[in-house]
C-alpha cells in the first residue's frame, strides 16, 4: 500500500517535471511575459438580441483581457439565420436550429488587425404546442447560442494570443544608381 502511493508521486513528480521542462504556463497563471502584457479588451456593440447576449458574454469572459494582447478593440458581425429540421404531419415545423456566423476581429487601440477569425455555432430548440412556448423556446435558443459562439471566440483569442508572432520582415536595402 505505502509502496503504491510512493509510486505514484514519483509517477506525478516525473510528469511535472516534463511539464516544466517544456516551459508549460497555464494560460490565467499570473506569471511570465504572456500575462505581463494583457489588458482589457473593448467589446464593441453587436446589433439583436443574439448579438446582446453575445456582447454581454464575452464582456465578462474576455473583457478583463487575454494574456498575450496588450489590450484592444474586439469587434463582431453576427449574422444569424433558422433552419427547419423537423416537420409534423400537417408540414408545419417542430424541430429548428439557431445557426449563428460570427466573423470576429481583435484591433489594437491604433486599428491594427492583431487577430480574426470565423465561429460558426448552432442550437436547437422545438416548437411547443401551448401558446407563447415557442417564443421561450426560441429565446432560450438564442441565450444559447451566443453563449456557444462566445467560448468559440475566446478558444480562438487564447490559442492566436499563444502563436509566434511573425517577425517584420527585413527591408531591402537602398539602391542608388550611378546614372
Amino acid at each position: 500500500m505505502i509502496r503504491a502511493s510512493f509510486f505514484k508521486i514519483g509517477v506525478l513528480a516525473i510528469a511535472l517535471a516534463a511539464l516544466a521542462g517544456c516551459n508549460f504556463t497555464p494560460v490565467y497563471g499570473g506569471q511570465g511575459p504572456a500575462f505581463q502584457n494583457s489588458g482589457t479588451i473593448r467589446v464593441a456593440e453587436i446589433p439583436g438580441r443574439t448579438g446582446h447576449y453575445l456582447r454581454t458574454e464575452l464582456a465578462r469572459t474576455v473583457g478583463a483581457g487575454v494574456p498575450g494582447f496588450a489590450s484592444g478593440n474586439l469587434e463582431i458581425s453576427l449574422t444569424q439565420n433558422i433552419e427547419r429540421l423537423a416537420f409534423a404531419p400537417d408540414q408545419a415545423a417542430s424541430r429548428s436550429d439557431y445557426v449563428g456566423n460570427a466573423n470576429w476581429a481583435l484591433k489594437a487601440p491604433n486599428g491594427t488587425t492583431l487577430a480574426s477569425g470565423l465561429v460558426i455555432e448552432r442550437a436547437s430548440f422545438n416548437y411547443a404546442n401551448a401558446a407563447y412556448a415557442d417564443l421561450a423556446a426560441q429565446t432560450a435558443a438564442q441565450e444559447r447560442l451566443a453563449s456557444l459562439l462566445a467560448r468559440s471566440i475566446r478558444a480562438e483569442l487564447i490559442i492566436a494570443a499563444g502563436r509566434p508572432k511573425a517577425a517584420a520582415p527585413d527591408r531591402p536595402a537602398a539602391t542608388t544608381s550611378g546614372q
